[in-house]
């Protein structure tokens, strides 16, 4: 593999790794007035050479059937396409998610 292909390959795989689109999450706290939750990513990422946790997501929405939630629940979470808020040009970004379920 050439020095290009590498470098290609990386800044392609680096773009990836910020691209979301469901991941299992726990939740820390429901906030059943609002339907929303914060809630913990299980998956790790690398970042710097290092793994990390991906930072809690407070205030995700949950769709109507998944309610009730508890603390400790594992969920699957979406990350819309586009901003949920309507604002920016974000795409598959961690501050529009959308619980969607719950595993058993």
């Amino acid at each position: 593999m050439g020095a290009a292909d590498k470098v290609f390959e990386q800044l392609f795989n680096e773009h990836l790794n910020n691209l979301h689109t469901s991941m299992p999450c726990e939740v820390i706290e429901y906030h059943p007035d609002d339907h929303e939750a914060d809630i913990q990513p299980q998956f790790q990422r690398i970042k710097g050479g290092e793994t990390k946790e991906y930072p809690m997501i407070e205030k995700v929405p949950a769709l109507k059937h998944v309610d009730p939630l508890s603390p400790g629940d594992i969920v699957l979470v979406v990350f819309a396409e586009r901003a949920l808020d309507f604002v920016g040009k974000r795409r598959h970004d961690l501050r529009d998610a959308v619980i969607i379920g719950v595993f058993p």
